[in-house]
């Protein structure tokens, strides 16, 4: 792992994107390389979420119409989406999840 992605899984995300937020101007050109690292990844992590929570959403939606090959493919898509989200938010919690 390079130094610069060693320092970035050390930031406190929250915390630069906080003063960021709080004075975009000045933090912009004061955050460091790490730091800008650290959160351009965090929005590529929210970012999948953000995608694999809609497409939950649009499987939770789907008809149950009674067919049980057609509920089936629906169960299975709600399951592999729910997994899919918690392993996602796992990772960005930072747990490890075991490995199956």
């Amino acid at each position: 792992m390079s130094k610069l992605l060693e320092l970035a899984t050390q930031v406190d995300v929250l915390d630069v994107a906080g003063r960021v937020i709080a004075n975009p101007q000045r933090q912009a050109v004061a955050a460091s390389a790490a730091e800008i690292v650290a959160l351009a990844h965090s929005t590529e992590r929210f970012w999948a979420v953000c995608l694999e929570a809609d497409l939950l959403v649009r499987a939770l939606q789907l008809p149950i119409i009674g067919n049980d090959d057609q509920d089936h493919a629906r169960d299975v898509a709600i399951q592999t989406q729910a997994d899919e989200v918690a392993r996602l938010m796992a990772a960005i919690r930072g747990e490890t999840q075991p490995q199956e």
